[in-house]
């Protein structure tokens, strides 16, 4: 094993034992090597947070070793975030939240990772996020795309709700609403009236692509 292979390696280890000073010990390595942080998200911090996802899919999100897991992975990103040519690239935007009475974080965390990684500009409201919350910010950041997660079939509802919200307000049809979680389907996204459905951060990307290229750079609004 080469010394670039074992620092990605001793990343991805440090995040799945949720050691947040592990982690930024072995990116501060990598930098020094002359590792592009690019290349540290590509090749440590995206496989060890999808790998922090399937160890723990189906368990309560809220054990420890997540949560620390979960540190470990933001204390990355925010070492990383100074050093990303990426965001030079960044043009539409996405407002990201866990919605109101659901504080569950690591999978919406993933897909707004891996939504930045991919060129867009993400604006992470974080979790139990009210209507008039997801309101405000749609008001303030105009994006193209409002993308809300749920994690509890008893906290679903509150999508409905945000999209009501917009329709009140006059913006829906100035943003695209794609929706995703655990217990939340495409059929459900489809009786609320979202615009789609996201099964996992891959699939949000593509779609999210697919949103905006239904829009001309003129129509910020994405009335189209």
């Amino acid at each position: 094993m080469n010394g670039r292979t074992q620092i990605f390696q001793d990343i991805i280890s440090a995040i799945l034992r949720g050691e947040a000073n592990g982690v930024l010990k072995s990116i501060n390595a990598g930098l020094q090597m002359g590792m592009s942080a690019d290349e540290i998200l590509e090749e440590a911090m995206i496989p060890a947070t999808i790998q922090t996802l399937d160890k723990y899919q189906g368990a309560d999100f809220y054990i420890p070793d997540v949560i620390n897991a979960s540190h470990a992975i933001e204390a990355g990103l925010f070492a990383l975030k100074p050093y990303t040519k990426k965001s030079l690239q960044k043009r539409k935007k996405i407002v990201i939240g866990t919605v109101e009475g659901d504080i569950h974080d690591i999978g919406k965390n993933l897909v707004a990772l891996s939504l930045g990684y991919a060129g867009f500009e993400v604006v992470d409201l974080g979790v139990n996020v009210s209507p008039a919350e997801f309101v405000r910010a749609v008001e303030q950041h105009r994006p193209e795309i409002l993308a809300m997660s749920a994690l509890l079939t008893t906290t679903m509802g509150e999508m409905a709700r945000v999209i009501k919200a917009l329709e009140k307000h006059h913006l829906r049809k100035s943003v695209r609403v794609l929706v995703g979680g655990g217990p939340v389907t495409k059929e459900f996204a489809e009786s609320i009236g979202a615009d789609a459905y996201g099964s996992s951060a891959r699939e949000a990307i593509s779609i999210a692509q697919s949103l905006v290229r239904r829009c001309s750079d003129r129509e910020r609004d994405c009335a189209c």
